[in-house]
């Protein structure tokens, strides 16, 4: 009976040293980091490509659609592959989204439409090869082709295709029967296509961003198996990046406010689709700060784009400018005014259609830095003169 008890009171001891003993700590897994959510346009292209797979951004010339299109792909791509935002990225990550010498591995790639464009260059065509004793015709993929067929070794990766000027090719001959598959709930259906006998599908890792230019042709006229497939997003001219910027005294916001008020006034019929964006007064992400690249932008960027509007109509062109840079009688631009020795004169004449500006606490603070320049200037001559 004694050895019983014994055994007893040894398991006992024994079951409680095994409880008091310091368990090893699990291993535990850390979660990776959360992301800060996207805002703003990015946000909103974000939300159309997880709900349709494909978005045009659209609007007026220099809005900053490409730029948009390219912050977005590679802003999603880099979350997607590496769970980071792009701008954390080392040099040699974001070369695996976006490489200039081998497409073949970015997740981010880019064409751009123009009328010659076919679907040959998009999906697969016969081209031309050099043999040692003759020339023969071979197939060949197009970057929309190569880059589905890249989105299905890698199911778990997202891969991008910047379509830039989408509108200016012609859309029904370059994606030919590809637009029966390129719906979000028709992604990953075989097609067979014509000219190779192979069968084909987009999968569903596949995002495409297409910029359009309204300028030149309205959405309304885009082929509408298209309109259908893709979400649309509008950007408009946007003063708010160059809010409290001034270029030789012209406030740059409220001047391009101003001159978008007489566009729409004045151009007539689309006139909201023919304003000047933002981005001409833009400069590596920063608003161009010196009078002379500003007219160096009026001149060479924005008259030719208003002449172009205006077709040849001088008049029109004198209420959009005014008429210290237009003479509409004598159907010319004064060109003159451009010299850097007339740049007081030249200011004037940017100001004068628009008293409103003028009268800004803004551009009353630049003009009096303008003149108190010249007056240096001129105080710094005529001390020359006596001194000779």
């Amino acid at each position: 009976m004694k050895r019983p008890l014994n055994l007893i009171e040894a398991e006992k001891q024994i079951l409680v040293a095994s409880s008091t003993e310091q368990s090893p700590k699990p291993h535990v897994i850390p979660s990776p980091p959360v992301l800060p959510r996207l805002t703003g346009i990015m946000r909103r292209i974000q939300e159309v490509l997880e709900r349709k797979g494909q978005v045009i951004l659209y609007g007026p010339p220099g809005t900053g659609k490409t730029y948009w299109a390219e912050q977005a792909a590679c802003e999603l791509a880099a979350r997607a592959s590496f769970g980071t935002p792009f701008e954390n990225l080392p040099n040699e990550q974001r070369s695996l989204l976006r490489s200039e010498d081998d497409a073949h591995h970015a997740k981010v790639r880019a064409c751009c439409f123009h009328p010659a464009y076919g679907y040959e260059d998009f999906l697969e065509g016969f081209r031309p090869e050099a043999t040692t004793s003759h020339m023969q015709f071979v197939p060949q993929d197009g970057i929309f082709k190569q880059l589905c067929k890249d989105a299905s070794d890698a199911p778990h990766e997202k891969f991008y295709l910047i379509i830039d000027e989408i509108n200016r090719g012609d859309i029904p001959r370059i994606f030919g029967e590809l637009l029966m598959v390129l719906e979000k709930d028709k992604r990953g259906k075989s097609l067979l296509l014509p000219l190779t006998k192979r069968l084909f599908r987009v999968p569903d890792n596949v995002y495409l961003i297409g910029t359009m230019n309204t300028a030149d042709r309205s959405i309304a006229l885009l082929d509408t198996a298209l309109r259908r497939r893709f979400g649309f997003i509008e950007l408009m001219p946007d003063t708010e990046p160059l809010k409290n910027a001034e270029a030789g005294g012209i406030p740059l916001a409220a001047w391009l406010e101003s001159l978008n008020g007489r566009i729409r006034q004045y151009v007539g019929r689309d006139a909201r689709n023919l304003q000047i964006g933002h981005a001409y007064f833009m400069e590596q992400g920063r608003p161009i700060a010196d009078f002379a690249t500003l007219a160096r932008v009026v001149q060479e960027d924005i008259l030719p784009l208003l002449e172009e509007y205006c077709y040849e109509d001088y008049i029109k062109l004198e209420q959009i400018m005014g008429s210290g840079l237009v003479d509409a009688k004598a159907q010319v631009i004064r060109h003159s005014l451009f010299d850097p020795s007339q740049q007081a004169n030249l200011v004037q004449a940017l100001l004068a259609p628009c008293p409103e500006v003028t009268t800004s606490a803004q551009a009353v603070a630049a003009g009096e830095q303008l003149e108190a320049i010249q007056e240096d200037e001129s105080g710094d001559d005529g001390d020359d003169e006596q001194e000779v």
